[in-house]
């Protein structure tokens, strides 16, 4: 078995395949490995939503939209279909409270030159049908949103990898890495030991974990977020709909405490997305508890009555990560030459072509499009915001 190569990526998510399709386009020699399947973590979980309704506003406004632009060309640069549409994003407002910060957030957003609108109650329907609009005081709608299939943009960027000569290695854990001289040589894993000058970590909620082998402390949170997914019906929801309680300020929660609010999407083959609920935890388990379906189900039906009676197909949990300061980690490690982080984006559709492109930039010419000094995973990290 060949085991020693230009770069090697742990984690085989969006960001992970992105990351291999670059590379591997660039003419790196590149392995990619996971301890799952493909897409079996928190990218199996996601909706597929290019959504700038969440995007942090003060330093990652470049890379959202210059992620965003990527994918105008997408289907073509792959020549693989990746279900791109079209669709809006819509935060309903049930509160003064959340008027009041939707309100500033949307004063934000035009600053920047991203047009959204505040929208009320009463013109609701001619967003959104069938929502039921009489306990909301309005929302707040940002039309040039998107979606893709999640499978399909994965597979799309693997299979492109592979025919550039990615070679895969799933159900395979790294469990340590080889380091000399303050330099990153390769990974160890249950199935050998690979060699490699550059590595890149794609791993989510396992960032910190394998952090702590080399003796770094990253400071990646993670909760597990259940959803789950109805049969296909004909379109009837035209935006990825989130409720605006998701930018009040939560109140300090017991570990293990089960939190829902309502995010709901129609895929592009026509199943209703439903969720969330989440909890945060000390283990990675994927059971879904006993209390998430319900919390669920009480929080859309809020919003879509008529859609009680849709059967329900199944249901999941996955661990997603997150920052203190709301922005990711990305670029290399400080004092390891060769180790680079790219994970824990707050939305990772929007910016999954733009961040293959920035590594295999950063890899090959030392630079890259996107200003990545904000992102730096050993930067002073401010959990206030």
């Amino acid at each position: 078995m060949d085991q020693v190569f230009d770069a090697i990526i742990v984690g085989a998510g969006y960001i992970g395949c992105s990351i291999a399709y670059h590379l591997c386009s660039a003419g790196l020699k590149t392995a990619i490995f996971d301890q799952g399947s493909l897409a079996a973590g928190a990218s199996a979980a996601n909706y597929g939503n290019i959504q700038i309704q969440d995007m942090e506003l003060t330093k990652s406004v470049a890379m959202t939209q210059m992620g965003r632009a990527l994918f105008a060309t997408l289907e073509d640069e792959l020549d693989w279909k990746i279900g791109l549409r079209q669709i809006g994003g819509l935060l309903p407002i049930e509160n003064e409270n959340q008027w009041a910060i939707l309100q500033k957030r949307q004063a934000a957003l035009q600053k920047i030159g991203i047009h959204s609108e505040l929208i009320s109650a009463e013109n609701l329907h001619e967003i959104e049908p069938y929502l039921k609009e009489s306990s909301l005081l309005g929302a707040l709608y940002h039309e040039q949103e998107g979606q893709i299939d999640p499978f399909q943009l994965i597979w799309g960027y693997t299979q492109r990898a592979k025919q550039k000569g990615l070679k895969e290695f799933y159900y395979t854990q790294v469990c340590g890495f080889d380091l000399q001289n303050n330099r990153i040589c390769g990974v160890k894993t249950t199935q050998g030991n690979f060699n490699a000058k550059k590595v890149i970590l794609c791993t989510g909620a396992y960032t910190r974990h394998l952090g702590q082998l080399i003796g770094r402390n990253w400071n990646v949170h993670y909760v597990l977020g259940q959803a789950m997914v109805t049969e296909p019906v004909d379109f009837i929801i035209h935006n990825h709909i989130a409720s605006a309680s998701f930018f009040e300020e939560g109140a300090q929660v017991k570990k293990g405490t089960l939190i829902a609010n309502m995010a709901i999407s129609q895929s592009v083959h026509g199943h209703i997305l439903v969720g969330e609920s989440m909890y945060e935890a000390d283990h990675f388990k994927t059971h879904v508890p006993a209390a998430s379906l319900p919390a669920i189900t009480n929080c859309w039906l809020r919003y879509f009555p008529f859609l009680k009676k849709l059967r329900v197909l199944r249901s999941w949990s996955a661990a997603v990560a997150d920052v203190g300061d709301g922005l990711p980690l990305l670029g290399p490690v400080a004092s390891l030459e060769g180790l680079y982080i790219a994970t824990a984006f707050r939305s990772t559709v929007i910016i999954t072509p733009l961040v293959g492109k920035t590594i295999a930039q950063i890899l090959t010419t030392g630079q890259s499009d996107l200003d990545i000094t904000s992102f730096l995973p050993e930067r002073i990290i401010d959990e206030t915001n």
